[in-house]
């Protein structure tokens, strides 16, 4: 997308970096690849990833055709003051030479930390993609201010920044990139075959990390109260381990009394595929700055039931399409939504559905980051 520069010639995003320390895939480097694939390919953007040499990260990036960036260094959730010392003259060296209309845009605060005091030493706009509840801490707020421009995902993110931030924060929506259609009775099929339990009853789910704000054992708590009304139903959890383990969580379902009716199906790939199988998504999760699953079960047309709190309580009163329980709610009071969710007849919801697809598109997204990264440039 041409543009012009202060000086008035024209001038052309060339580059987008995103850069990565950690190696495994989550909401962000999936908002992220959505975006760089758009821009690659409507746009002509030369889109590049840095990441940990051999990480799940550069494997996915591969398979998007993304230019990659190898880097020789051990993946991390955040580097310390003195492995970033030490690496900043290796961000430098790697940032020489960029192309005009280059842009680093980083999707974490670890990236933003390990990237920003580079790209501002090397004169390169740099952005801060702010997909967290951040502690208002000191060092936290210094990382973020090494980002010229804040991209916020919601206004319950946005609303969390001091003022003196929050003047360089634009708030623009997450990019939502699924099929039209996804066969879910073939999916359903395939997921019975290897766990025939699922064939029975209703198929409830849980799709998210085992952290405790995602509230997992909350969610066993809930599928017990729920098989007291519907024992026929199956709950199925995917996710892998982060506060707590699978071999906890199995536990704590024998400990109450359902292991049978669980199924732990680990972490896999597309989400929507996850969720399209389902007739409920339950999100039992805390404390979360958006939250992608409402508003992908929405445009998949699943049921779902969600917690009433933070950027869940947005996207679900913004866009509809499920319906929510009060945080404060105990697992019966969500296990009973559920049951009335499940016994109800579900409403098509087209025209919610059709508001999320177009405001939420690749394209729109797109569309409002190349205006930031313009604002940057010229």
């Amino acid at each position: 997308m041409a543009i012009k520069s202060s000086r008035g010639a024209p001038m052309r995003v060339e580059r987008v970096v995103f850069p990565f320390t950690n190696e495994k895939i989550g909401g962000s480097h999936v908002s992220a690849f959505t975006l760089g694939t758009t821009l690659q390919r409507d746009h002509g953007v030369d889109v590049v990833v840095a990441c940990p040499k051999g990480s799940l990260i550069e494997r996915v990036a591969r398979e998007r055709s993304f230019r990659i960036w190898p880097l020789d260094e051990k993946p991390v959730f955040r580097h310390g003051l003195v492995a970033e010392a030490r690496l900043l003259p290796q961000r430098l060296a790697i940032l020489a030479g960029q192309p005009q209309g280059t842009v680093i845009h980083n999707n974490d605060l670890s990236a933003q930390q390990s990237w920003g005091p580079a790209a501002r030493l090397r004169g390169i706009a740099s952005i801060y993609h702010n997909r967290a509840f951040n502690r208002p801490v000191l060092p936290n707020l210094l990382v973020m201010a090494t980002a010229q421009r804040i991209v916020c995902i919601s206004r319950a993110v946005e609303e969390r920044l001091p003022d003196w931030l929050r003047r360089r924060s634009v708030r623009i929506d997450n990019p939502f990139d699924l099929p039209a259609a996804v066969d879910a009775a073939v999916l359903r099929q395939r997921f019975a075959a290897e766990f025939p339990v699922a064939r029975e009853g209703p198929l409830i789910g849980f799709i998210g990390n085992f952290a405790e704000r995602k509230r997992p054992r909350f969610f066993l708590e809930m599928a017990r109260a729920v098989l007291a009304e519907m024992p026929h139903a199956v709950f199925v959890i995917f996710g892998r381990a982060v506060d707590e383990t699978k071999q906890d969580l199995e536990a704590f379902a024998a400990q109450l009394g359902i292991a049978e009716r669980v199924i732990f199906a680990g972490f896999r790939l597309p989400v929507e595929e996850n969720i399209a199988l389902l007739d409920l998504l339950a999100i039992t999760a805390v404390e979360e700055p958006l939250g992608r699953t409402p508003l992908e079960a929405l445009m998949l047309g699943v049921a779902y039931v969600a917690t009433d709190d933070a950027g869940l309580s947005e996207t679900g009163h913004r866009f509809g399409g499920g319906l929510l329980v009060p945080r404060e709610a105990g697992p019966g009071a969500f296990a009973a939504t559920v049951v009335q969710a499940l016994g109800a007849v579900r409403p098509d919801y087209v025209e919610e559905r059709q508001r999320a697809r177009d405001s939420l598109s690749a394209a729109s997204h797109t569309a409002q980051i190349l205006k930031v990264y313009e604002a940057l440039l010229g």
